[in-house]
């Protein structure tokens, strides 16, 4: 079997690191190790990761990251990973047991597998939007490709720089495009949705479009520099066309759509970004039908 080393960065989590720990010990693979990045945290998280290091059922080495932000700790744990794949997971999450026994039997010649997870808001729980694409374009408007979703060949990761510390949102969005603009060769295993991705008002996936105006002002800009073919940035123009219409929503200023595209995406656009302020849902889908 290969060895994996599965990352997580940690920051102000205690009451979520308890049950975390709880579903790490429930991990069945042997050649695991476990690193706990602590970024900073001021309540006793980093005590409570040590503690678990002492008594858990697997290698766990607890590290710290003072440079703010999640990329940050992540790239530490990449760098200090010694097997040769990594995976990340988010600290207020809870991992399948039986997931790298299923998945690492059939890794062979890849680069990273995909597969996805399933979202729990309160009582709910269903499985995450997945729609195996090689297309960048495809990413950039679905977000297929997301954090706990994506499995690493560590050497590769490395090669393609790892996570970008630039971004504060985002990150897996813009780590996913970049994996498929190195055409990464990539194993989907659609059929089986594992761990419980936890939405709630701490995390940053549940604040506001609004709240977060800046930084994914910052994300786009960034993203923007990557793409070079015109369907992918046909592609991102859609894209901010609809966060556009859900700030809109939200009474926010708009981010600028500053891209040289025909008329018929940018009527498009136009007609996305009303959709969205509607409260439409599902408008990637619609944008995906022309990318």
């Amino acid at each position: 079997m290969a060895g994996v080393s599965i990352v997580i960065p940690v920051y102000n989590r205690e009451q979520y690191l308890p049950t975390l720990f709880r579903s790490l010990s429930a991990v069945d693979y042997e050649e695991l190790e476990v690193l706990l990045v602590d970024n900073g945290s001021t309540d006793d998280s980093l005590l409570l990761c040590r503690s678990f290091a002492e008594e858990a059922p697997m290698v766990v080495r607890v590290c710290a990251e003072t440079r703010r932000g999640a990329n940050c700790a992540r790239n530490l744990g990449l760098m200090q990973c010694r097997t040769e794949w990594v995976y990340f997971f988010d600290s207020d999450d809870l991992l399948t047991p039986s997931f790298l026994k299923e998945i690492m039997p059939r890794v062979a010649d890849c680069d990273m597998v995909a597969f996805p997870v399933m979202q729990q808001r309160g009582d709910d729980l269903i499985p995450r939007a997945f729609r195996p694409s090689a297309s960048p374009a495809s990413q950039i408007l679905s977000l297929t490709l997301s954090t706990q979703s994506m499995l690493f060949r560590t050497d590769f990761l490395r090669r393609i720089g790892g996570w970008n510390e630039r971004l504060q949102i985002w990150q897996d969005w813009e780590l996913g495009i970049r994996v498929l603009l190195h055409r990464a060769r990539i194993l989907w295993l659609p059929d089986s949705a594992y761990h419980h991705i936890r939405i709630h008002p701490d995390s940053i996936t549940g604040a506001s479009f609004c709240q977060r105006r800046d930084v994914i002002r910052q994300t786009l800009e960034i993203v923007s520099h990557e793409l070079h073919e015109p369907r992918d940035l046909r592609a991102l123009y859609l894209r901010t066309c609809i966060v556009n219409g859900q700030l809109q929503r939200q009474g926010g200023h708009l981010l600028k759509e500053s891209y040289r595209l025909g008329w018929f995406t940018r009527l498009l656009g136009t007609i996305l970004r009303s959709y969205a302020y509607c409260g439409g849902r599902g408008a990637w889908r619609i944008a995906l039908l022309v990318c």
